[in-house]
């Protein structure tokens, strides 16, 4: 079956999706179609690349804290030299002709606020602005223009996937805890979580299949040590879900 494939944002929850992939890839799924934002924009990159599942666990595993939160000076506190010294590294001078599948990138205007799916450019360039999280990150410029996470605008894109006639299944990572929050950071973790929730609801309602990771309710955004069993926790809530997700996409995949 084939499918177009969409990555919400989440920083280091995006290992959940990695073992969601992980699981498409041994059901023979293939992937014809990805976007993403933030952290998901890098994940999709990577697949477009024709990265599986194991190397792109293995890219994950190498980054380190320092990689990401290197103080930079600007308007954000940290700056993204580190992982784009290890995406230029794996990628070389990666150009969209080279990619085995299409792939968009969702970035936010800075200006407008407006959404922007970028699949023509440099491809790294557009990952790293789409992962600006702003203030800890400062923005990025891209031909004169200041982006932002993508997320803040619309952390599921599904929108440039409509554009291809596939069933598409849409992968969340940021449900909101069960638990009520009892501390600052469990507040502004919840209070992170609603707006991404209802900034999704339109793309949830173009997809034609969507999973959201339960599992990682109650990690933080960037914990580098529950990465692991988020990679877990995303293979075994796929297959738990695959039963019906399978017959929406199948089902969708008749009428196309």
């Amino acid at each position: 079956m084939k499918i177009a494939l969409c990555l919400s944002g989440g920083a280091l929850r995006a290992a959940a999706q990695i073992g969601a992939l992980r699981f498409l890839e041994e059901r023979g799924v293939r992937i014809a179609a990805v976007s993403g934002s933030s952290a998901g924009a890098v994940a999709a990159l990577l697949l477009a690349a024709g990265w599986e599942s194991r190397r792109i666990e293995g890219f994950l595993r190498s980054l380190r804290r320092r990689d990401l939160f290197r103080p930079e000076r600007g308007p954000g506190i940290f700056g993204f030299g580190g992982v784009e010294r290890l995406l230029r590294r794996e990628l070389g001078e990666l150009r969209y002709e080279a990619l085995s599948i299409p792939c968009y990138s969702c970035l936010t205007e800075l200006k407008t606020g407006k959404s922007c799916y970028l699949h023509s450019g440099d491809p790294i360039a557009n990952v790293l602005a789409s992962s600006s999280l702003t203030p800890l990150f400062g923005p990025r410029e891209i031909d004169g223009v200041s982006f932002i996470d993508g997320g803040f605008s619309d952390n599921l894109p599904v929108m440039p996937l409509k554009a291809h006639s596939l069933p598409i299944l849409s992968l969340d990572v940021n449900p909101l805890p069960a638990a009520m929050p009892t501390g600052f950071r469990d507040l502004l973790l919840h209070s992170v979580m609603i707006v991404l929730n209802r900034n999704i609801r339109p793309s949830l309602a173009m997809s034609d299949a969507a999973l959201q990771f339960r599992s990682v309710a109650g990690m933080h955004l960037f914990d580098f040590r529950a990465a692991k069993e988020a990679l877990r926790g995303g293979y075994r809530e796929m297959e738990a879900a695959w039963p019906e997700l399978e017959r929406r996409l199948r089902e969708r995949a008749r009428v196309l």
